[in-house]
């Protein structure tokens, strides 16, 4: 087997996506960690594109920002989470796209993304972490090293609305021709201060789509998420500094 040292691993990995991603969710956290720029890699691959703010994937949303006499239920009485579903990140950095997808299922989760042209694809299985590139597959980071499953777990999500069960809606839009109903979150602490939105669907009350800072999230296939299981190949410990 090739083997990746650990400066390469880390460079592909964890000061590229991964920090971006995760830093986008917390609250708490600096933004400019890990936040790609052009003169981190003059040669990125991947799924990395010019930003267009003319072409935002396939799906389309259309706003009606007043209520009015519509729907003004709260946000603890129509979100609901279901056990397994798809996603799509879409995050945006100095004029730079970056795109992920993957699936949750009961608790674990897998995402799968391109960095400077290689494919990297992270799990957290039964509560163990797993990164894989290039052949190579490492387990056992630490916070910094690899994806923070606390930041992108979908019960981060959770939490926020049940923390914020009275919130009504801003307004309501139409997504992909069904009707969301539109919530904001305003993360106050930190050095962040984001505010989340949340576009849930109002027939059945799941959530379709989350915009925080530059990052955007898709969900969508709600109980169709195929379990996940760890990689099965042999997964070494990250090697020390």
């Amino acid at each position: 087997m090739n083997t990746m040292g650990r400066r390469q691993f880390l460079l592909t990995g964890s000061s590229g996506a991964i920090a971006l991603l995760a830093g986008c969710i917390g609250g708490d956290e600096d933004g400019s960690d890990g936040t790609p720029t052009d003169e981190d890699d003059g040669d990125n691959g991947g799924t990395e594109t010019a930003d267009n703010d003319d072409a935002d994937g396939t799906e389309t949303a259309e706003s009606d920002s007043n209520v009015g006499g519509g729907d003004s239920r709260a946000l603890g009485e129509t979100i609901t989470f279901p056990s397994s579903y798809a996603l799509d990140i879409t995050t945006r950095s100095n004029g730079q796209t970056m795109e992920m997808s993957g699936r949750f299922h009961e608790g674990d989760m897998y995402l799968e993304f391109q960095q400077q042209g290689r494919t990297m694809d992270w799990y957290l299985v039964g509560g163990q972490t797993y990164m894989v590139s290039d052949g190579n597959c490492f387990t056992g980071m630490s916070e910094g090293e690899g994806v923070n499953e606390e930041q992108v777990n979908p019960g981060t999500h959770e939490r926020t609305a049940t923390n914020n069960p009275d919130l009504t809606p801003t307004g309501t839009e139409t997504i992909d021709g069904q009707e969301v109903l539109v919530y904001e979150v305003s993360q106050t602490g930190g050095s962040n201060a984001d505010t989340v939105t949340y576009y849930v669907l109002a027939d059945s009350g799941y959530l379709r789509r989350m915009e925080t800072g530059p990052t955007t999230w898709d969900i969508h296939s709600w109980g169709e998420g195929d379990p996940v299981s760890e990689p099965d190949m042999n997964c070494r410990s990250m090697p020390s500094r």
